[in-house]
């Protein structure tokens, strides 16, 4: 496995700060050490003073090199079902628009996409198989499939001796015995939601135009007070933004156990293009995150996707590693926001597709290996991002397209990528070993 050094330079208000991702290591320098160490890497002669420097980065491991991360593909062994694109709710900037629609995933597409991860993680000896619920509408819209397929991942998990995992994503908008369904069966659930009434009944209308917050209100009180494990999905327009710090005190307040509090800025497309929304200011969003953050004090962990200094991987997420997302017309998807053939990016991202006639899935190998190399290691354009291995690249979907990787250029996301991912290390900072001593170099 190939192997290598990598440190870079990042700078904040108080000066230049030594990062090595891939082994989580920061440290405070000055320009003399930094410059120390660019001699160092490029082979150029080094003074005493410069080698007392560096004896300290070298004990704490800067210099060593460590393995680069791959692109680990294997059989899924979860599922992300989509059971109708129907939605009783019309979101403002929602990617995909389901007034129109109302396909219904038939239960032998579901059954077969649930025998299919249960079969992959018997043969490889997983504990447990994922069935997640989700959609380009909403899936409690399908109520009675969601029900038949949740009963039948059981079945399979008994067939295979190894108990299935139920997650579901959901706008909260649900009737008791939906609600009591969703405590009683699903080990977590993530609810879209915008986290002020106002905001919520502005953003997310019911589909007759009424206000949602109501609902959703119900359904995250009856989750906290049930002890069940929730997160809460909210989107922010450049109209929302400000609001950020205001939805993050209205939701420790009304929701404590939540365990996070995930925000996005809109993505214009979808119905944002008819309705006007727009993506926030990178400024903006950075602004108010690091308020709202600042606000839950660590009780509720607020996320922004790319933006993730724990982790290191080459994919910003598994559509580069065989995502298994079964449609309910069928198609076998890797990306959730690209779910028909419509959209002109499916060339790329639908890789296949249910045959009643060999009660089975097709699917396009040569298609499976484009989406391999959506890698942030195929992205010269990230080569000398110190964000690249967190990041991973972020959403494919949004960033590239159909462009090939080496086309990727970032976007307004790279901006609050890079500046909360620093405030991220900013914060590891008095963790490390280096940082703890006091000397004149560091």
């Amino acid at each position: 496995m190939p192997s290598k050094c990598e440190l870079f330079v990042v700078r904040d208000e108080k000066g230049p700060i030594l990062y090595a991702p891939l082994k989580h290591l920061s440290a405070r320098l000055n320009e003399s050490a930094i410059a120390a160490v660019s001699r160092r890497l490029y082979g150029k002669p080094l003074s005493e003073e410069d080698r007392d420097c560096l004896r300290l980065l070298e004990e704490c491991g800067f210099f060593e090199e460590t393995e680069l991360p791959v692109n680990q593909v294997q059989a899924p062994v979860q599922v992300t079902l989509f059971p109708t694109d129907g939605c009783n709710l019309r979101c403002r900037y929602c990617y995909a628009g389901a007034e129109k629609r109302r396909h219904v995933m038939p239960l032998e597409v579901g059954k077969a996409a649930i025998d299919l991860v249960a079969d992959n993680a018997k043969k490889l000896n997983y504990s447990d198989f994922v069935v997640s619920f989700h959609g380009n509408g909403e899936p409690f819209f399908a109520f009675s499939l969601v029900q038949d397929l949740c009963r039948y991942a059981h079945e399979a998990g008994e067939r295979v001796g190894i108990k299935p995992k139920l997650s579901a994503a959901t706008n909260g908008v649900m009737n008791d015995e939906q609600l009591d369904w969703l405590i009683a069966w699903f080990e977590s659930a993530n609810i879209s939601f915008d986290g002020t009434e106002e905001l919520q009944n502005r953003q997310r209308p019911m589909a007759d135009g009424s206000g949602s917050f109501p609902y959703v209100h119900k359904t995250l009180k009856r989750l906290n007070d049930a002890g069940k494990s929730f997160g809460i999905r909210s989107t922010l327009t450049a109209s929302s933004v400000e609001e950020l710090p205001k939805i993050a005190a209205f939701v420790l307040e009304n929701y404590p156990r939540c365990s996070t509090l995930h925000v996005e800025p809109a993505w214009e497309a979808g119905r944002s293009l008819v309705t006007g929304e727009r993506t926030p200011e990178a400024e903006s969003f950075i602004q108010k995150f690091i308020e709202a953050e600042e606000l839950l004090q660590g009780k509720i962990r607020l996320v922004f996707s790319a933006a993730r200094a724990e982790n290191i991987s080459l994919a910003f997420c598994a559509v580069c590693r065989d995502s298994f997302v079964v449609t309910s017309e069928g198609l076998v998807t890797s990306c959730y926001e690209i779910c028909e053939m419509s959209d002109p990016r499916a060339c790329r991202y639908v890789y296949g597709a249910y045959s009643p006639e060999e009660k089975r899935f097709v699917l396009d190998d040569e298609k499976r290996a484009d989406l391999h190399r959506l890698t942030v290691d195929n992205m010269p354009g990230c080569r000398d991002c110190f964000c690249k291995y967190h990041c991973s690249g972020d959403c494919a979907a949004k960033l590239l397209g159909l462009n090939p990787p080496e086309k990727h250029a970032g976007s307004v996301r790279c901006q609050i990528t890079r500046a909360l991912t620093l405030r991220q290390i900013q914060a590891s900072l008095s963790k490390e070993p280096l940082n703890e001593e006091e000397n004149n170099h560091a």
